[in-house]
């Protein structure tokens, strides 16, 4: 048994001579990687998807002779017929399908539980993001007390967001918010500026009430729009925004893009697609627009303004 550390000493592989040197070759055959990725994940260095293919298939060896024979890696059918062969394909893929998921639902909650916490028994990130998705897509307030327990792990792990996405699935509103809030309210500046959009799971109006406290006073990036947009935002407290000016009403003025669906926009967006609250007659928008340009009218403001009165009858209302 050989142990390599070159791209984590804390979690070393662990496999025979000839798989090492394979690995470091970055020409592990199908079944080989997949057995791999499924205990360390596959955004390691020596598995990253730079490297392989999500059945895989190297695509960079640095063999003189490489070769792909061999058992391939298990389909999701194949994989579905265990609960701990569906687990790791999961932590195989780089993003995990309605459909995979649904497969959970053949074996009982308390067993998912169960293997859910022997795989992340080790401090691995990916792992332990990968088991939040499942309780988020699978399990609902059936994996409540295991999401609250892995709180603490998730905030020291960076993962916040992976959390948050759970915690609004299985624990009771506002619980999971507030315990998000809380970890947000540990972070500097620049940690809390990337860490932020984990509020966005819940979906709440209480999330606009802490943008009105965190938001900073300059260089307002497009996101805190996002999250506005991905938080329930009311009409009439968008125009309140725009009557108080800045740094606030640049945060509307970017969520209220984001509810006119365009290529390019941030996956999430599609996904949830967001709706503006409380407004039934979109000429309003243009009109509070409109005066809201007469009195901030750089071409930042200007430009984006413009874009949402060209487009207002795509503009998404609830």
């Amino acid at each position: 048994m050989v142990l390599v550390g070159d791209d984590d000493p804390s979690q070393p592989y662990r496999l025979c001579a000839g798989c090492s040197k394979r690995l470091r070759q970055k020409a592990l055959r199908p079944l080989e990687w997949f057995n791999l990725a499924a205990i360390h994940g596959q955004w390691k260095y020596l598995l990253h998807d730079d490297f392989y293919d999500e059945q895989g298939t190297a695509l960079q060896s640095e063999a003189s002779e490489h070769s792909a024979v061999g058992p391939p890696a298990p389909s999701l059918a194949l994989a579905a017929r265990s609960l701990e062969r569906l687990v790791d394909y999961c932590v195989t893929r780089w993003w995990v399908d309605a459909e995979v998921y649904e497969e959970f639902a053949a074996f009982a909650s308390e067993a998912i539980l169960k293997e859910l916490e022997r795989r992340t028994e080790v401090r691995n990130w990916q792992v332990l993001s990968t088991c939040l998705g499942i309780c988020a897509n699978a399990l609902g307030n059936h994996a409540g007390e295991w999401v609250r327990c892995k709180f603490g792990r998730a905030t020291e792990e960076g993962i916040l967001s992976a959390w948050a996405k759970a915690a609004a699935s299985c624990l009771p509103h506002p619980e999971g918010l507030h315990m998000a809030m809380q970890a947000l309210g540990k972070l500097n500046n620049r940690d809390l500026r990337e860490q932020k959009m984990a509020l966005m799971w819940f979906r709440s109006p209480d999330v606009l009430d802490w943008i009105e406290a965190h938001v900073p006073s300059t260089n307002i990036s497009e996101d805190w729009g996002r999250l506005a947009a991905l938080s329930a935002l009311e009409w009439s407290r968008a125009q309140k925004w725009l009557e108080r000016g800045r740094p606030l009403s640049l945060v509307t003025i970017d969520a209220l893009s984001e509810f006119i669906p365009r290529p390019g926009q941030a996956p999430i967006i599609g996904q949830l697609a967001p709706a503006l609250q409380g407004c039934d007659v979109r000429s309003e928008i243009g009109q509070e627009l409109r005066r809201y340009m007469t009195v901030d009218d750089v071409p930042r403001v200007t430009r984006k303004c413009s874009f949402i009165i060209e487009q207002l009858g795509q503009l998404r209302l609830a």
